[in-house]
């Protein structure tokens, strides 16, 4: 007698069917939004490449187009407002926990502020003792790269909330209400310090806190994921059937 021959059906489920296509169009969907944040953050370091190869460039205050700042390097002519600092908490730097020394920078030429990011200090024993954040009087030259922030932060409540005093510590970086507090006109913008300057602390600056290779590791992951669903889909919706 001939042993029986199995053929495969493709007999799909509506339920399982539609719940697979949504799983798969989800992943595919993260898989090339990842895909895209890659090339985003990709642009951004080339942007960065090729400014910070230039020579700085005076900056005056006010500025129109905040944006078309980003990443250019910049010379500042002025004095440091030491008594009227913000630490920006919860900024870890090899392991550890400390803050970001923002100080206010009041040019000579153009009477208006920006705040400085002086760098990273660590946070200390006790976070009821801020840490000492002096820095000089005199009229210095600063040089140092701009930050504009490519989004503003969605925030349901004040950046210093329970907090009191100088130097003030914020939870995030809102160019209004830190106007508010200094009671005077402040730059959307941030100056990173060089390295080499000698007012600031530790000062390893990240263009993006993601490299494109780590997002495109994710959207491997994202598009595996669909394939995988995929095989273990027609896998199980393939129905066998003896025929003689």
């Amino acid at each position: 007698m001939a042993a029986a021959r199995k053929r495969y059906r493709f007999r799909p489920a509506p339920l399982p069917t539609i719940a697979a296509a949504a799983l798969m169009g989800l992943f595919i969907a993260l898989g090339i939004w990842q895909l895209n944040r890659a090339q985003d953050k990709q642009a951004m370091l080339m942007q960065y490449e090729v400014l910070s190869q230039r020579p700085p460039i005076d900056l005056r205050l006010p500025v129109e187009d905040t944006e078309s700042w980003r990443y250019r390097r910049v010379a500042v002519v002025g004095h440091f407002d030491g008594q009227h600092q913000f630490l920006l908490d919860n900024q870890i730097s090899h392991g550890q926990v400390g803050y970001h020394v923002l100080t206010p920078f009041k040019l000579t030429a153009s009477q208006g502020r920006v705040l400085v990011d002086r760098g990273w200090i660590p946070l200390g024993a006790n976070r009821n003792i801020l840490p000492g954040v002096t820095v000089t009087k005199d009229e210095v030259t600063l040089e140092g790269t701009v930050y504009v922030p490519y989004a503003r932060r969605f925030s349901l409540g004040d950046m210093d909330v329970g907090e009191a005093g100088w130097p003030l510590r914020v939870q995030f970086v809102d160019f209004e209400q830190m106007a508010e507090r200094l009671g005077a006109p402040l730059a959307d913008m941030i100056i990173r310090l060089d390295p080499e300057s000698p007012y600031g602390y530790r000062r390893e600056w990240q263009i993006v806190p993601f490299s494109p290779i780590r997002h495109l590791g994710y959207a491997v992951q994202w598009l595996a994921l669909a394939a995988t669903l995929l095989v273990i889909y027609v896998a199980v919706t393939l129905k066998a059937s003896s025929k003689e």
